[in-house]
C-alpha cells in the first residue's frame, strides 16, 4: 500500500480507486426526442439549477447523485455549462428536468460540428453568460507609435554648473552601517 505522505483528512478520498472513468469515452448524444441540449443559466441550490433550452424554455433542472459527491470533481455544473437534460414525460406542463451528462469544451465542439444538433440558442445563452461576470475599465490613457507631439524636456542636472558637492571628512562608508 502507498504511504499517505500529503496527510490531511480528505486526502484518501482523491484515490484513484475512487475515480470513474467516462464510459468507453464516446460522446452521448440525445437519442430520444425528450432529451436535448441545454445551457445551465443559474444554480439554485439544493442539488437544483435552471437551465435554459434551445426553444428558450426555462426549466428546473435536477442535479442528479451521479454528479454529486466524490464524482463532483470531474463533473463542475457552474452557469454557462452545456449540458445534455432529459425532459420528465409524466409532467404535462414540462418545468422539471433530470442532467444527463456534462459536456467538455472539446465535446462542445464535436456537438457544434454535428449537423443533427441545433444548438445556435444554446451556444449564444453560453457566450453571454461567460461575459456577464468580466467587466472591461476604459483608461484614459492612449498608447501610440507616432512622436508627432514634442516631448518635454526634463532637466537632467538640477545643479548649476561649476558646483560641486563634497561629503567631507567622513571617511569610509560601510554598507552595513546604512
Amino acid at each position: 500500500m502507498v504511504k499517505n505522505t500529503t496527510g490531511g483528512t480528505k486526502t484518501k478520498g482523491l484515490a484513484r480507486k475512487h475515480q470513474r472513468s467516462n464510459g468507453d469515452g464516446k460522446l452521448r448524444l440525445p437519442d430520444d426526442a425528450l432529451e436535448q441540449v441545454a445551457c445551465v443559466t443559474k444554480m439554485l441550490g439544493n442539488g437544483m439549477c435552471e437551465i435554459r433550452t434551445e426553444n428558450n424554455e426555462r426549466l428546473i433542472g435536477h442535479i442528479r447523485n451521479k454528479f454529486r459527491g466524490r464524482q463532483k470533481r470531474h463533473n463542475m455544473i457552474s452557469t454557462s455549462t452545456v449540458v445534455l437534460i432529459g425532459l420528465r414525460e409524466w409532467e404535462n406542463p414540462i418545468k422539471n428536468c433530470d442532467i444527463l451528462t456534462i459536456y467538455s469544451d472539446s465535446q462542445i465542439n464535436q456537438l457544434k460540428d454535428n449537423p443533427k444538433i441545433d444548438m445556435d440558442n444554446v451556444m449564444r445563452l453560453r457566450n453571454e453568460l461567460s461575459h456577464v461576470g468580466t467587466t472591461v475599465e476604459h483608461d484614459d490613457f492612449d498608447f501610440t507609435t507616432h512622436d508627432e507631439e514634442e516631448e518635454e524636456e526634463i532637466p537632467q542636472n538640477t545643479m548649476k554648473q561649476g558646483e560641486t558637492f563634497t561629503l567631507g571628512n567622513m571617511g569610509e562608508v560601510d554598507i552595513d552601517d546604512i
